[in-house]
């Protein structure tokens, strides 16, 4: 973010100091439990929020050359992703247009030139179209310029790769999707950087409830007690919208040594985590010289994995120094997460207990109560896609 709003959060948190209070939302909101286990509520929130809208599936810096290409899952969907000649990525169904197999079963690899099916050996090139077809007499109808492999509405911004999974979905114009987190990005550097030490978790636990963990830190003195909780201010957070994502500041305890000095000084990552929620499964925490990733997948109603990386700046990756930082970070935040995961994974045992039917989030839960409006809105048709969408091409 820029210095200007680098200095209004801070005088956000020097008045929350002052006031011995955070920022809270005018009530309570009330979440039903049913939105966690209602198994057709999530289906609908896998084909309407995971596959219709932009969601961030890798880096940049993971297809750094021509040719380079990673594939991955997302709620279901095969998906190829391949860096071109022309520098821009292409998104596909990874199937086969053919009999429908798996096209590319390698999760990463680089120099290709075309992609041959493994069951016939029909050939496609990184533009997605079929360029060879053994025993092409047999197919005396077939027209190959329609059967090329099915591409996605693919774009990259900021160093992410946003792509949209359904195929049939309407393009949707990812800078006005992203609207003022593209200012947030601009300024963190998110396109410089390079994605280290990626790593993937499991948790036993509903997508949402993996996220809410991240969202509000009321929890933090009883649950990281030994971790984070000696660090930052006790409950105290600056919470902004920036729909339909959202940014949340967790001071130190080290901001009040900064009142007295030059404003023009302050330095908002020095004494803070900032952490951005891009809608609807990214965090992206930012640390004085790197940031810390994770995504949330639903992997079923109970179920979800969560793949992380740290994001480098590149000119440090051969420093000793740096690689011990950036690991001595990552041990906490991967310790902090298993604490979280814990308390998720005894709310997702006791879900169908009927113990509860709906759980309140405090007036200073506002990026709960935030998030959960969200999906909400996206689910009834409320959201505002006429400022997302364009005409599909």
């Amino acid at each position: 973010m820029d210095h200007a709003t680098q200095v209004h959060l801070i005088d956000r948190v020097f008045d929350m100091i002052d006031r011995r209070t955070t920022e809270m939302d005018p009530a309570e909101y009330h979440n039903p439990v049913s939105r966690y286990i209602d198994p057709e509520r999530y289906k609908r929130e896998v084909e309407i929020i995971f596959r219709r809208n932009p969601i961030i599936v890798a880096h940049g810096s993971e297809l750094p050359k021509p040719g380079d290409y990673k594939t991955m899952d997302v709620t279901g969907v095969p998906i190829l992703l391949v860096r071109t000649q022309d520098g821009s990525v292409n998104a596909f169904v990874n199937a086969c247009r053919h009999r429908g197999t798996k096209l590319v079963w390698e999760e990463c690899g680089s120099h290709k030139r075309s992609f041959v099916c493994p069951y016939h050996a029909w050939t496609y090139g990184t533009d997605g179209k079929l360029v060879g077809v053994p025993a092409a007499e047999g197919f005396p109808n077939m027209k190959r310029e329609e059967m090329g492999l099915r591409r996605l509405h693919c774009a990259e911004r900021y160093g992410f790769v946003f792509v949209q999974v359904d195929p049939t979905a309407p393009k949707v114009d990812v800078d006005a999707w992203l609207g003022p987190m593209a200012h947030e990005l601009e300024h963190i550097g998110t396109a410089d950087y390079v994605v280290w030490r990626p790593a993937q978790l499991e948790k036993k636990t509903n997508w949402k409830l993996a996220l809410d963990t991240f969202l509000e830190n009321y929890h933090t003195r009883r649950t990281h007690t030994k971790t984070i909780w000696p660090v930052f201010l006790d409950n105290t957070a600056a919470f902004d919208r920036l729909s339909p994502h959202a940014r949340v500041v967790l001071p130190k305890r080290s901001i009040p040594e900064i009142r007295d000095q030059d404003r023009e000084t302050w330095n908002l990552r020095d004494h803070s985590t900032v952490l951005y929620t891009i809608f609807p499964n990214l965090m992206l925490a930012v640390l004085p010289d790197h940031c810390a990733i994770f995504q949330v997948w639903p992997d079923g109603i109970d179920n979800c994995k969560l793949p992380a990386y740290t994001l480098v700046p590149p000119k440090y990756l051969e420093s000793a120094t740096a690689q011990d930082i950036w690991s001595k970070s990552m041990h906490v935040v991967f310790e902090v997460t298993e604490e979280d995961s814990d308390r998720s994974e005894a709310i997702q045992a006791a879900l169908n207990s009927g113990a509860n039917d709906h759980f309140v989030f405090g007036r200073y839960e506002q990026a709960l109560a935030w998030f959960h409006q969200e999906v909400e809105a996206m689910l009834n048709g409320q959201a505002d896609w006429v400022r997302y969408a364009e005409a599909a091409e």
